[in-house]
């Protein structure tokens, strides 16, 4: 039987690329509000701890770079900002990096202010935003018929809102931010719930009306023949992580730096099988290639 398991395995940088970008640039933003909300030297070290939910995002865009090809490629793409979802995705990609990188080198200067600090860091949260939605809408093709449907960005979004709190837990414990300990810290994982929740609905959805799509050459269903058991998957590894988080909670001692560590990999290893999902479903309206 033809399965998209090749196409997607193909893809893996992107795969890589839309499972960790947009949880980062969340979790970055939620991250920045604590910041903003702290003080002293609480303030310092969730300003550096800025730096987990970075190196994340950063290692989802260095993998999507090789994408490109030919580096000169990137001069094309921003020629097209506005007019291309692709160079609107990079685009906004470099406008967070730029904003959060920033904020993080301009915190370490010997007589930084505030003010400028704030509004790096206001700009860098809008950025993130801008970031993420670009990601989701990245994937508008009208030749891709499986793609072209409102379950895809709403997923990624959803996806975002899921990974994005529980790399954040994981980057304020290693800061001590300190109301994580008690309503900060289940408002986080209520939020990544009702998304999980939200996100198998979509990914049900989206599994009833497009897995009877088909064209010359085969069906979606036949491209992604275990489909139910990658949003069974999916669901149970976020599920775990959360759980993670949940029991430090429930124990009053709070989220440990190691059981955070593994709320977030259990987490994204969820949102991994459902991006990979996404790519085996590639199937265009002519011969699906």
């Amino acid at each position: 039987m033809t399965t998209g398991f090749a196409t997607a395995f193909n893809e893996i940088t992107l795969v890589l690329f839309t499972t960790l970008a947009p949880s980062g640039a969340a979790a970055y933003a939620i991250m920045g509000a604590a910041m903003l909300w702290a003080r002293g030297d609480e303030r310092k070290r969730v300003g550096r701890a800025l730096l987990i939910p970075f190196l994340v995002t950063l290692v989802g865009l260095v993998a999507s770079a090789t994408h490109l090809g030919n580096p000169d490629n990137a001069l094309y793409v921003f020629s097209r900002v506005g007019r291309s979802p692709l160079s609107n995705e990079v685009f906004a990609a470099v406008l967070f990096l730029s904003a959060s990188g920033l904020h993080w080198l301009y915190q370490f200067a010997e007589h930084a202010r505030l003010r400028v600090l704030n509004a790096l860091m206001g700009i860098a949260i809008l950025a993130s935003f801008a970031f993420v939605v670009s990601v989701a809408l990245a994937y508008s093709s009208r030749t891709v018929v499986t793609w072209d449907t409102p379950f895809v960005p709403v997923a990624l979004c959803l996806n975002a809102l899921i990974g994005g709190p529980v790399l954040a837990i994981a980057g304020l414990r290693f800061a001590r931010w300190g109301p994580l300990e008690g309503k900060a810290g289940w408002a986080l994982l209520a939020l990544s719930l009702a998304a999980l929740v939200a996100n198998t609905g979509v990914y049900v959805a989206q599994g009833a009306n497009v897995l009877s799509l088909r064209n010359y050459l085969v069906s979606a269903e036949q491209l992604v023949p275990t489909y139910g058991a990658m949003v069974v998957a999916f669901c149970a590894l976020a599920a775990a992580g959360l759980a993670v988080d949940m029991a430090g909670l429930l124990r009053g001692r709070g989220v440990s730096k190691a059981s955070s560590a593994a709320a977030s990999a259990l987490v994204l290893a969820g949102i991994f099988v459902m991006r990979f999902a996404f790519y085996m479903m590639h199937m265009t309206y002519g011969i699906s290639l």
